[in-house]
């Protein structure tokens, strides 16, 4: 019986590993970020399909800058951050495609986040997502969502979320703004104020 456990365990192990191997070696890749922020701004890109969110069809990069009290959830800017879809495909967003886009994303987020620290069986509360539309390619909302690295408690974010077309760059972009923060409080200038490192005319 012992030996039998001891095998279970050594090949759990062994699984992690390797998907920890894995994971490091998708996160750390040379692509240069496009999006321009301050030097204390964390830096990271993605490449599509993620790893946590492979149900988003897309073919592209996610590129993502991060508050420096992101992971701190006594900061005042806490899980604030934007990240940018930069892909191939046009997403023709609405409030639907959206709530099912971002529930996608953050359930898939967590639960990875689960497996990292080894909680393996934890049961993680399902996002909740409410989106509006504001004009043609703006749309505002909240995600509510629970915070598997940090905090580990449920929270909820406020997002802005824009949709445009590169012509530079033959790409659609799609940017996630996102803070727990209300909109007047001075980290949504911060995110706003992120821009692209060149121009898309």
């Amino acid at each position: 019986m012992i030996k039998k456990l001891l095998k279970v365990v050594l090949a759990l192990i062994l699984i992690v590993s390797i998907g920890a191997g894995y994971l490091y070696f998708r996160l750390h890749n040379d692509i240069d970020n496009i999006l321009d922020a301050k030097s204390d701004w964390r830096s990271e890109v993605l490449e599509f399909p993620l790893l946590f969110a492979g149900d988003l069809d897309y073919e592209g990069e996610e590129h993502i800058r991060f508050a420096p009290g992101w992971g701190e959830p006594n900061s005042e800017d806490y899980f604030s951050y934007v990240f940018v879809w930069m892909i191939k495909e046009d997403p023709n967003l609405n409030p639907s495609e959206l709530k099912n886009i971002i529930s996608t994303y953050f359930d898939g987020l967590m639960n990875m986040g689960a497996i990292t620290n080894l909680s393996f069986f934890k049961d993680i509360p399902e996002t909740i997502t409410t989106i509006q539309q504001i004009d043609t390619n703006t749309y505002q909302g909240t995600i509510t969502l629970y915070d598997e690295f940090f905090s580990k408690k449920i929270f909820v974010l406020n997002a802005k979320i824009k949709n445009e077309y590169c012509s530079t760059k033959e790409k659609h972009l799609v940017w996630f703004y996102l803070s727990p923060q209300e909109y007047n409080h001075p980290i949504w200038n911060d995110l706003i104020g992120i821009q692209l490192t060149s121009t898309c005319d």
